[in-house]
């Protein structure tokens, strides 16, 4: 069995054909068809129903699959040992909570964009914990996340930056501090929370108003930031957010902020992998890019 073997395998399987294939490999049908029979050669059964002009795989085709996947993924690996910026290419799959993604990553992925336009990025976005999860099971290769400083000996941390949470309101909202005169008592303001429930700063918020008996009158749960200020801002309650997403709202009039007496953990923005996962140039790159910007992002740009 040869590479070519199985990289023409995984072609007939995207187009679905044996024909197809080959005009995308560059190849003769019969070349295609070669390969094919050598795995199935090799392995002692067929890889493919042939229904016409179409293919399905068999049992021992859909065995093969995830194996074919591994080993062309270590092949890339090893082609890319020694690539240069311009020829560096691969897949990056990033992990990022919306916050993130929406107010600090834009200007790192169009610098990345431009200058390694070969890479294909999957960007997902969900909760802190969902995307520390993804760098364990493999789904992500590297996340950001917004928790207090990470302590893993598995991860590979990097802190961006302190990043300070407020408190909002609507610019008529009649709450103007919380403090201890507000201890064990049930508050008129509804409490506008994101809709996940591990959300790493509605957590935290949650976990103050608990210690100090501190209950809203009740509670509205938007599925995204955006929909959170809308909501604050129209006055239908208040809303705990990291300061990055509200700042314009709060220099231009639409929202204050409400300080809370009693404090809480620090919040850092952190770019986080697996001690084990092979460093790709691909990565690598990706990393120094979101660590030349991380450098720029102050307290200064956000009135802290």
């Amino acid at each position: 069995m040869e590479i070519r073997h199985f990289v023409t395998f995984k072609k007939v399987i995207e187009t679905g054909s044996f024909t197809q294939a080959a005009e995308h490999l560059g190849y003769t049908q019969s070349t295609v068809t070669s390969h094919i029979q050598a795995l199935e050669e090799h392995l002692g059964g067929p890889l493919f129903d042939r229904m016409g002009r179409k293919v399905r795989l068999t049992d021992i085709g859909k065995k093969l699959l995830p194996y074919t996947q591994e080993i062309l993924d270590t092949y890339g690996k090893i082609e890319s040992i020694t690539s240069d910026g311009e020829n560096i290419r691969g897949e990056l799959k990033i992990a990022a909570p919306e916050s993130l993604t929406v107010y600090r990553l834009e200007p790192i992925l169009r610098e990345y964009r431009k200058k390694f336009p070969h890479v294909s990025i999957n960007l997902s976005n969900a909760t802190c914990g969902d995307n520390k999860r993804a760098i364990f099971n493999g789904s992500a290769d590297i996340a950001f996340v917004m928790l207090p400083q990470l302590q893993d000996s598995d991860l590979i941390v990097h802190s961006l930056m302190d990043e300070p949470i407020v408190l909002v309101g609507g610019p008529d909202c009649s709450l103007n501090i919380l403090d201890k005169s507000y201890e064990n008592q049930k508050i008129s303001e509804c409490l506008i929370v994101k809709n996940e429930k591990e959300c790493s700063y509605r957590t935290m918020f949650e976990e103050f108003l608990g210690e100090r008996g501190i209950v809203p009158s009740h509670t509205m749960e938007p599925w995204s930031i955006e929909a959170m200020k809308r909501c604050v801002m129209s006055g239908l309650g208040i809303a705990y957010l990291p300061l990055m997403t509200v700042n314009d709202e709060i220099k231009e009039g639409k929202l204050k902020i409400i300080p809370c007496v009693g404090g809480f953990k620090p919040i850092f923005s952190q770019l986080v992998y697996h001690k084990n996962k092979w460093v790709s140039p691909a990565l690598s790159m990706f990393i120094d890019i979101t660590l030349k910007h991380a450098k720029n992002w102050s307290c200064e740009k956000t009135t802290c």
